[in-house]
């Protein structure tokens, strides 16, 4: 099958993250056999440094061709009209370089939104992956919603990445999507029994550091953690606006041999730490899914996670705690709980379920079927 994926960018040496559950799909469904044409329309301002233009390069069986055009945070309207220029001049040149795809597939509203305005003369069925954060919102923005009202009445299906985000789908637009997560890369993130620990309890929190992740609030519940457990030390990962704000946050609590904002790694850092941490915790305000939340627990981690619209799909108490959002009393009474009950998790089990809920395999058999529905009905 030949599947031209349509996304806002892919991973680059410098940029590891970008893109990067999309690509994690397009390499899976490579390695299943597919002929997968990644586009990556790359609008990012002009600060965030790549070749411009136009690129083609392959990595791991997968055809990646680009258009960067530095744009930054603009209008809608503006982010749709340099796509749709993108996205047609790349649609033409895949066309004589690889022949006509059998499916789109793209991913979040703007990018599926330039699909369909693009290509929709192909008559080729578009499928579209719903990842935005924005759709999870309570009072959801009315340009994001106009958009999407359209995208979505308009593709042949509509993939959401939790159920819950499924649920709010069929609530505001009143359309039935499917429920397929994330690939996770179980490679990088995979359990080890033997892992080069010492006798920390050592939390672990993955994200960027923006308002809506919510760290300054993780960090406040830690600083009341710590009195209960002095040998307890907090490494977050990643970064963002947040990150001087934070540090004076730590400075001023005297924590600051307690926890360490370790700045933004490869996933292979990532996953080495998690293999020697205790637990896990992530406090957004909203998440769609959560995939930093499932790499711990494939490293066999048990998770502390708010009730944030993603976590709820595969988080129960054989593998973590889950919280509401926003609310320091119940984060310390969880993280008092799990350093209690920290023995009594199965390790093993936790990175088991993730194989069997997550793994390539499963989600490129879940996306087969769309596929082969939408191009033969």
């Amino acid at each position: 099958m030949r599947i031209l994926i349509v996304a806002g960018g892919y991973p680059t040496e410098k940029y590891y993250l970008n893109g990067i559950f999309e690509f994690d799909q397009a390499q899976a469904l490579a390695k299943q056999g597919h002929e997968v044409i990644f586009a990556a329309i790359d609008l990012r301002s002009v600060r965030r440094w790549r070749h411009w233009f136009f690129e083609s390069i392959e990595k791991n069986n997968v055809s990646i061709e680009v258009v960067n055009i530095p744009l930054g945070p603009v209008a809608p309207i503006v982010l749709h009209f340099f796509g749709l220029l993108g996205l047609k001049y790349i649609y033409r040149k895949c066309l004589k370089k690889f022949g006509k795809p059998d499916v789109i597939h793209a991913h979040f509203t703007d990018y599926a939104y330039i699909a369909l305005q693009s290509l929709k003369k192909t008559k080729i069925p578009i499928v579209m992956t719903e990842h935005s954060s924005g759709i999870n919102c309570i009072n959801i923005d009315q340009k994001l919603c106009r958009t999407a009202e359209k995208v979505y009445h308009n593709v042949n299906t509509v993939i959401a990445v939790s159920n819950e985000l499924k649920a709010k789908i069929m609530q505001e637009f009143s359309i039935k999507a499917l429920y397929i997560p994330n690939v996770v890369d179980l490679k990088i993130f995979s359990y080890d029994s033997n892992p080069n620990k010492d006798s920390k309890f050592r939390i672990i929190s993955v994200g960027n550091l923006i308002p809506r992740k919510r760290m300054k609030a993780l960090i406040s519940g830690f600083a009341s953690f710590v009195k209960f457990v002095p040998d307890s030390e907090l490494f977050i990962y990643g970064s963002g606006p947040e990150k001087d704000n934070l540090q004076a946050q730590i400075s001023s609590l005297r924590l600051s041999d307690r926890i360490v904002l370790k700045g933004s790694c490869k996933r292979d850092i990532i996953a080495n730490a998690l293999k020697t941490a205790s637990c896990f915790v992530l406090v957004s305000e909203v998440e769609t899914f959560g995939v930093v939340l499932v790499e711990a627990m494939a490293c066999g981690l048990p998770v502390i996670a708010t009730k944030s619209g993603g976590p709820e799909s595969f988080i129960h108490s054989g593998n973590g705690i889950l919280i509401p959002v926003d609310d320091e009393q119940s984060l310390l009474d969880a993280l008092k709980k799990m350093y209690l009950t920290i023995n009594d998790y199965n390790r093993g089990e936790i990175s088991s379920e993730v194989k069997q809920l997550f793994s390539a395999e499963s989600i490129v058999n879940q996306l087969e079927s769309v596929y082969e529905r939408v191009i033969y009905d």
